[in-house]
């Protein structure tokens, strides 16, 4: 149980200092950072070998936007989910990424081959805020955030565990339990007044 309960706590060690230091910077909103902002807006051309959209059958459509989607991704280095907006009728193609603390928005003008992209990184504090929740970080590190959680669990439950196979520093380690849900109940109560 001693070493369940001193590796599960050095295997999440720095993601449980991020997670509560970022714990704090999510509570008080009012600490802030621009440090590493960042905002850009470029004029594109589309290469020749992207198809045109416009002139293909809708069956063929798809298979070209993602080609356009890579073509941003590995031109720009566009990373995370996005979100599309075909419309043949506008002459448009709108591609949205989303990430931590920021984004990246592109519109096509598929008659004129031009597009526009309005990008925006909203500093590292930001980011860090936005991987604590887990906010378009994709699922690897959503999976990383439940590993945590539970090798976080096991810490806890061995560390209870321990001290409760002591005898000797049961009574005051009980008293310390005691005294804390106490504290966190008074803090939930006085929320409301």
């Amino acid at each position: 149980m001693r070493w369940l309960h001193t590796y599960s706590a050095m295997l999440v060690l720095l993601l449980l200092l991020f997670f509560a230091i970022t714990g704090i910077t999510l509570n008080h909103p009012e600490i802030s950072s621009s440090l590493g902002k960042t905002s850009q807006q470029l004029q594109l051309e589309l290469p020749e070998q992207l198809p045109d959209l416009l002139n293909l059958p809708e069956d063929q459509q798809q298979a070209a936007i993602a080609l356009y989607v890579d073509w941003l991704k590995q031109e720009y280095q566009l990373q995370g989910g996005y979100n599309l907006n075909f419309s043949p009728e506008d002459e448009l193609l709108e591609i949205d990424f989303k990430r931590p603390a920021g984004y990246a928005a592109v519109v096509i003008d598929l008659a004129e081959r031009s597009a526009e992209l309005d990008a925006e990184f909203a500093g590292y504090l930001a980011l860090a805020n936005d991987l604590h929740k887990g906010r378009y970080a994709g699922s690897s590190w959503k999976w990383l955030i439940d590993i945590t959680a539970v090798f976080c669990l096991l810490f806890a439950l061995s560390g209870f565990y321990l001290l409760w196979r002591q005898p000797n520093r049961r009574d005051f380690g009980n008293a310390t339990a005691v005294a804390g849900v106490v504290l966190a109940l008074l803090a939930y109560i006085a929320s409301f007044h």
